[in-house]
């Protein structure tokens, strides 16, 4: 019988230790995404524009580090290039801008903005994708910076997007499309 005692008292430590361990893990994954969980957190922030699950906009906002080696602005395109994480997807939030879109030049002037992007960012999807990518661009400028800003792709000033051809006016505003 002290036996069984024995093994109960060791098996009850064991499960105690296992939860111990696993409620540790999940409380420091959170805590290294807190700003992803609790965006009210964010006290120095920039605002991105990805999609949700019907295809509207969703604002995510991300700390921002005074003194870093980019601007605010910069640093709001480059989270909109880089598309939203892995725990940003499974809470229904994606990009229609191409995953193989890179930033080839951002250029902040006194008086404007230029953001210059590869050619993947004029390709794929159909006339609602590419709507929706200018948005996502449009939506997050407006959002961090009052600028005029232009889109360039590849060191070119674009006014015509896509295979549809779908003009666009610049500087880039809600009007623009």
């Amino acid at each position: 019988m002290k036996r069984k005692k024995k093994n109960n008292n060791l098996a009850g430590a064991i499960v105690l230790l296992i939860t111990v361990i696993v409620l540790f893990i999940a409380g420091g994954f959170v805590w290294l995404n807190r700003y992803e969980f609790f965006p009210a957190l964010i006290k120095n922030g920039v605002s991105v524009c990805f999609l949700g699950k019907n295809g509207e906009n969703k604002i995510i906002k991300y700390n921002y580090v005074e003194g870093a080696k980019q601007t605010r602005f910069e640093f709001a395109i480059r989270k909109l290039m880089e598309g939203p994480s892995e725990i940003q997807r499974i809470f229904n939030t994606y990009s229609e801008i191409p995953a193989d879109t890179k930033i080839l030049a951002i250029i902040q002037e006194e008086n404007k903005n230029i953001i210059d992007l590869t050619p993947a960012f004029n390709t794929g999807g159909g006339t609602e994708s590419i709507y929706k990518k200018l948005n996502q661009i449009i939506e997050t400028v407006e959002l961090n910076t009052e600028k005029p800003t232009y889109l360039f792709i590849n060191g070119t000033q674009t006014d015509v997007f896509g295979g549809e051809g779908i003009m666009i006016t610049q500087p880039l505003t809600k009007n623009s499309l």
